[in-house]
């Protein structure tokens, strides 16, 4: 089977609390994992000023995650969910090009990398 890679960018309601926000997320990734999908990264972008407002939202909180997934129906079950979620302002999902993919799984194995080495000094400091 085919591997594919989304890049996936949501705007959240900027009314919701810190523990309301973080649920907000984790919802959206157990709906990731419910469609077939895996979160490789997820990026809290934090509170920031909209272009334009949206349903009279001035400010939004913006979170990008990366997704691996061999279902080809993954972003219209995405979509559908975005749309029924109050929570969600706005969303953007696309496929990532080849090299983007190369991009991206060079950066995550460079922290992953990066984690192991921190764990080891840690383990050694003991």
């Amino acid at each position: 089977m085919r591997e594919y890679y989304y890049e996936m960018v949501y705007i959240l309601r900027p009314t919701m609390s810190d523990e309301e926000t973080n649920a907000a997320i984790e919802k959206v990734n157990s709906y990731v994992e419910r469609y077939g999908g895996e979160v490789l990264k997820v990026d809290k972008w934090g509170k920031r000023q909209l272009a334009y407002p949206i349903n009279d939202y001035d400010k939004g909180f913006y979170v990008l995650e990366y997704i691996r997934t061999n279902d080809r129906n993954f972003v219209r079950n995405m979509e559908n969910f975005f749309r029924i979620n109050e929570d969600v302002i706005r969303f953007l999902l696309f496929r990532l090009k080849p090299s983007e993919v190369k991009e991206l799984k060079a950066k995550l194995e460079s922290k992953e990398e990066k984690v192991e080495v921190a764990t080891n000094e840690n383990k050694g400091e003991a």
